[in-house]
């Protein structure tokens, strides 16, 4: 168990890596800026992390919330649950800011790429969770490819995201679901 005065070092080192990572992107972040911006000691980073990567992914590890795979009893209804927390926690704050830097860090980075990599599984789980046992209830047919359904459901969102940097609202997610599950719906075999 961490001293708790290394463990508040540590937050504070994270929080202005943090900032610092959306301020300016992965690329500019260095050691010497986090520890002006958080007052901690450069020894002390470099005891948490011994270079600059592993700060950067303990970062954004320290960053995502954690998000449950809603149950409602309907697909629209866990999509709802799950998106409404997700653009709360992720996509409208911090983390929605530093996704377009990662994405391009990743691209020059493997240790970053893997870590998205590993995020974006997390956060895939859940909906596909949701889709399969949607089709198990009969809400979507299940001939449907879990995945194709995943990510026209996702696709949007993400796109506003990342291409547009554009801010995802509870109006954009209501009108992204209606027209995904309309369009998974017209795939349905007539009964």
């Amino acid at each position: 168990m961490a001293r708790p005065r290394s463990e508040e070092a540590r937050r504070k080192a994270l929080n202005a890596a943090m900032d610092l990572i959306v301020e300016r992107g992965v690329a500019h972040l260095t050691i010497e800026e986090v520890a002006a911006r958080s007052g901690v000691a450069k020894t002390t980073i470099y005891r948490h992390w011994p270079e600059r990567a592993s700060l950067i992914i303990d970062t954004v590890r320290a960053t995502f919330e954690h998000v449950g795979t809603p149950d409602t009893g309907t697909l629209r209804g866990d999509l709802e649950a799950f998106f409404g927390g997700l653009v709360r926690a992720d996509l409208s704050g911090n983390v929605g800011k530093m996704m377009p830097c990662l994405v391009d860090a990743a691209q020059r980075d493997p240790e970053i790429g893997h870590l998205l990599d590993v995020i974006g599984a997390e956060r895939r789980r859940p909906i596909l969770t949701m889709v399969e046992r949607a089709q198990a209830r009969g809400e979507l047919p299940a001939e449907l490819d879990p995945d194709v359904v995943v990510g026209t459901i996702v696709g949007p969102i993400v796109f506003r995201k990342l291409v547009w940097r554009q801010p995802i609202d509870e109006r954009y997610l209501a009108g992204c679901l209606d027209i995904a599950l309309a369009g998974l719906g017209a795939t349905a075999p007539v009964r």
